[in-house]
């Protein structure tokens, strides 16, 4: 039952996201426009993962989810931290930034070391890159006594639908902000921490 309730919430919050986000002015600026980019993908991401959890394609969602928590944070250090020269570098398709370079520079620029990016990272980029890249845990999920298919554990399936409505929230609340709409600003934070509180 969790893993149902939390597939609920999260296509509550791609719904939330489609009908606040939808149709706001943003602005033109090439660093801007690269960022939204990004962010829009993420967004993109993470409908997709609501999607394939529907169609029972739970190898393939949990697969997206590296890629969603990638969209975001290049986002993210593409319009807080890179030099023009980096901007430059990116567009001739050169990111020569690990992700956890990226995390750091961008938890640095906001001053928050070792914050909430840095946790995610630290409890689930293993397992995101295994998922991603066809790894034991993904391999060894694929297996049921007496045939072969998806044999996901409902832990699983739950930490990758979470984890994917709150990084699609930060991407959406990043769209705000650069928007400068500060009148979604309170209906963000109330769904922010809303999305926050544990589904039981």
């Amino acid at each position: 039952m969790q893993v149902a309730t939390e597939y609920s919430a999260l296509v509550d919050v791609v719904r939330w996201i489609d009908d606040h986000t939808a149709g706001i002015t943003l602005p033109a600026d090439e660093r801007s426009q690269i960022a939204i980019g990004c962010y829009d993908v993420a967004l993109e991401h993470q409908a997709a993962i609501a999607v394939l959890h529907s169609s029972e394609l739970y190898g393939s969602a949990l697969a997206m989810l590296r890629v969603l928590s990638e969209s975001l944070v290049r986002g993210l250090w593409l319009h807080g931290c890179a030099s023009e020269t980096e901007l430059k570098k990116f567009k001739k398709g050169r990111l020569e930034k690990s992700f956890d370079m990226l995390v750091q520079e961008y938890e640095a620029r906001i001053g928050t070391p070792n914050g909430v990016l840095s946790g995610f990272k630290l409890s689930a980029w293993k397992q995101m890159n295994d998922f991603t890249h066809t790894g034991f845990l993904q391999v060894s999920r694929r297996h049921q006594p007496g045939k072969v298919e998806g044999n996901y554990p409902d832990q699983d399936l739950k930490n990758a639908l979470g984890a994917a409505g709150a990084l699609g929230l930060i991407a959406a609340g990043q769209l705000i902000a650069i928007a400068e709409r500060q009148d979604l600003l309170p209906m963000f934070m109330a769904k922010m921490s809303s999305y926050a509180k544990p589904v039981v």
